[in-house]
């Protein structure tokens, strides 16, 4: 019964949202070129898959892979670090916000000048993205712990070493997993944008060629391949954080 709770309005929610997307595109309400009809869109998609989508689609998901883990393991030593010398979060806390005061757009031409047109540009940006939500997250959650538990360890003659690792660390990993869920959402995104910067394929790379050329189905495929692609990195973080930390909200959920 709970799963039906959980399934049923989401469903009934995208459900209603192809009907009205049927509605919109018969009987001549809207242009092809502004609203394609969801028929054509899944031909698009089909008929472009093994040519251009497929290998386009893999390019981006590497790119944020290997974005998204250099951006993790930034901010895991960045954690690890501060919470081990508290002078050192004061002193990250700054340089933490200012790497997201300068916007994606800006950052990848940038990068791109410096670093060509390969993927190494693309996995910067994409770092850059995870890096800020990840790291944030887990100083809040290595400061944010009970100080009765600290208390309790220290009266146990616990060491700084196991107070970290057996106390603090873990306490903040469902922190660290909740900034790491809203960075893999969004990654494929930056993905692409550091792609519109200048690259040679990738999805960002097709959706440069194809809406100068109205190809607004094509388009729309594109759309629904970053939205699977966002959604499946978003299961996975879950499903890794269910198996790290149990003990958290979203692991009993």
């Amino acid at each position: 019964m709970s799963v039906i709770r959980k399934v049923l309005p989401p469903l009934v929610t995208v459900v209603l949202v192809l009907l009205v997307w049927l509605w919109a595109t018969t009987g001549g309400r809207t242009e092809d070129y502004v609203l394609p009809s969801p028929a054509s869109v899944v031909s698009a998609l089909r008929d472009n898959w093994g040519g251009r989508l497929a290998p386009a689609t893999w390019l981006t998901l590497t790119e944020t892979l290997a974005g998204t883990a250099l951006g993790v393991a930034v901010a895991l030593g960045v954690a690890v670090a501060a919470g081990y010398i508290p002078l050192l979060g004061n002193a990250f806390a700054p340089l933490l916000v200012a790497s997201q005061s300068i916007p994606v757009v800006v950052v990848g031409p940038i990068l791109t000048i410096a670093l060509g047109y390969g993927t190494a540009p693309k996995v910067l940006v994409v770092a850059l993205l995870c890096f800020f939500p990840v790291a944030m997250n887990l100083l809040s959650g290595i400061r944010g712990v009970d100080p009765t538990l600290v208390d309790t360890m220290r009266s146990l003659h616990a060491t700084r070493h196991s107070l970290f690792w057996r106390l603090r660390f873990p306490a903040a990993l469902p922190a660290g997993f909740a900034g790491l869920r809203i960075a893999v959402t969004y990654a494929p995104v930056a993905a692409v944008f550091a792609e519109y910067t200048g690259s040679t394929d990738g999805l960002g790379y097709l959706l440069l060629q194809a809406i100068p050329r109205l190809q607004t189905d094509f388009v729309f495929a594109l759309v629904i391949v970053l939205t699977a692609m966002s959604a499946a990195l978003l299961l996975a973080v879950t499903t890794l954080e269910r198996l790290c930390c149990p003990w958290s909200g979203t692991a009993r959920r």
